[in-house]
């Protein structure tokens, strides 16, 4: 079952309505976890950033794999993607060791329609399974070395402007559920087993 959240319009720091967040979407299936990100315009110039919390451990501050400028807090990130939608669309997705930065992939840009582009992640790269809980923050940016979040989901005012930094606020949350298809397993078998106990 797919979980919405919403976002302020009108909150990104700049006037660019492309990186202004209006509603993040997320769900799974057996394999991968899903995030679409819709903004209120589209530009294809838009860089899209994710923190993600789903374990122990994890850095906090002002750490990310694109040297994004942007504090996470205390907020302990255990893995983060970079997004561009510029060429049909692409990612680089990193974890950390507890000091470092490591591109381990597992991300992509599954597609862009209108305002909205869906990423998928492979729950098997990340470590994740049905059941854990991920926090996570999602932020809009430019296309340079120290260029901030624009705007957070995890904040409802303006993160940040450009020549300046961001900073977190608490992170949203999402769990894991069995696919759709497993869900339907389980039923089937409960029946048999209910059957079974009635003979």
């Amino acid at each position: 079952m797919a979980e919405f959240y919403s976002d302020p319009v009108g909150d990104q720091g700049p006037g660019n309505t492309n990186l202004d967040i209006i509603e993040i979407n997320v769900s799974n299936d057996a394999t991968d976890l899903m995030i679409d990100i819709t903004t209120t315009s589209f530009e294809s110039w838009t860089k899209y950033l994710v923190f993600l919390d789903y374990m122990d451990g994890g850095i906090t501050g002002n750490s990310n794999g694109w040297f994004r400028n942007v504090d996470m807090g205390a907020n302990a990130i255990d893995a983060f993607a970079g997004i561009w939608a510029d060429g049909g669309g692409g990612s680089q997705t990193f974890t950390n060791d507890g000091s470092n930065w490591n591109e381990t992939g597992g991300g992509s840009v599954s597609g862009i329609s209108g305002n909205t582009v869906s990423l998928m992640f492979s729950m098997d790269a990340l470590g994740i399974g049905v059941g854990d809980v991920i926090k996570f923050d999602i932020g809009t940016s430019g296309g340079e070395n120290g260029d901030p979040a624009t705007d957070l989901v995890s904040i409802g005012s303006v993160s940040g402007n450009w020549g300046g930094g961001s900073v977190a606020g608490d992170l949203r949350s999402y769990t894991v559920v069995p696919a759709p298809g497993a869900l339907a397993l389980l039923g089937l078998a409960g029946g048999i087993a209910m059957r079974r106990r009635r003979a």
